[in-house]
């Protein structure tokens, strides 16, 4: 394993308030890293630390073995993809692909913008204005514009955000591809579940500070390491009852030694969830095969579940 970037033991507070908390990880080369969390859990500022925007109370940021955590920005190649892209408007998008080629001095400029633009399918589109092109193409040329400089590190912050939901879809399986045509290492910050299942090599749920767990998507939502990933990850989150943590589908419905009674019904392309309430005032949500009446009470079995020391 060859590590890109590690953080060690590295804590930022702002006042009184501690919004990195002793946190430490490695990533791999070639790798793609999804940071998921609600908001307000330090997804962005831990981005700021490893660009060095911002500077970590204590640890240490290592940049393919070398320690940057008191270097500037433009001494430790990377590059930054923002929610907002963070074009420049007066120019035209073959001007701001080009803009940091220029800053650097570096040689063969327009050949260089050319490929770039031609691997992200925008080279019709160079010589236009940003304020003329789609919010897609526009997110394209903030990719460009990270990309035509060669870094050594990519670290997005909520790139797609902005998108609507057919585009968001399709940038998703683009953004992979180039990622994995590139062989180059992403940092992707994002607070959508259906992002980090697309995109993420391995995600790392941010939670109070610090990751709550590291793994593939697809084991944080069938085998949370705590209550709170049990209840944070998922369309739906998962059900309780006393120690017992259930996923909707984790059930067998008609009988069983559980009851619920039905407040509401709900189809998600042909599939219902149905919710409700134990005996117990457990509230819950299981997945059914049909739509249930609001009070009607059914009996189901808990089929598989994930023992929790305490619920949440």
């Amino acid at each position: 394993m060859v590590v890109k970037l590690e953080l060690r033991n590295v804590t930022k507070s702002y006042g009184k308030t501690k919004v990195i908390n002793d946190l430490s990880i490695s990533i791999e080369a070639g790798e793609f890293f999804v940071v998921l969390g609600p908001s307000g859990t330090g997804k962005s500022t831990l981005l700021k630390l490893i660009v060095g925007i911002e500077q970590p109370d204590s640890g240490k940021i290592l940049i393919d073995g070398k320690d940057v955590t008191r270097l500037p920005p433009n001494k430790r190649n990377l590059a930054m993809v923002f929610q907002n892209y963070a074009l420049y408007p007066n120019m035209t998008v073959y001007q701001n692909i080009a803009f940091p080629l220029k800053m650097h001095r570096i040689r063969n400029i327009p050949e260089k913008v050319r490929s770039i633009a031609d691997k992200l399918n925008i080279g019709e589109i160079l010589s236009k204005k940003v304020t003329q092109i789609s919010g897609g193409q526009q997110q394209r040329v903030a990719l460009a514009r990270a990309i035509v400089r060669n870094p050594t590190l990519f670290l997005l912050d909520e790139p797609l955000s902005n998108l609507d939901a057919r585009v968001r879809y399709s940038a998703r399986g683009e953004l992979k591809k180039l990622q994995q045509d590139l062989h180059q290492t992403f940092v992707f910050v994002t607070h959508d579940q259906k992002e980090a299942e697309a995109l993420g090599d391995r995600v790392g749920v941010l939670h109070q500070g610090t990751f709550e767990q590291i793994s593939s998507y697809n084991d944080l939502y069938n085998d949370p390491k705590t209550p709170w990933i049990g209840d944070f990850v998922g369309d739906y989150p998962m059900n309780f009852v006393g120690s017992k943590g259930f996923r909707p589908e984790w059930v067998e419905l008609g009988q069983g030694e559980y009851k619920l009674e039905i407040d509401s019904s709900e189809n998600v392309g042909g599939i219902y969830f149905i919710h409700g309430k134990t005996d117990d005032g457990e509230s819950l949500i299981l997945k059914a095969d049909r739509r249930y009446k609001i009070g009607e009470q059914i009996r189901f079995s808990i089929s598989k579940f994930k023992q929790f020391e305490a619920s949440v």
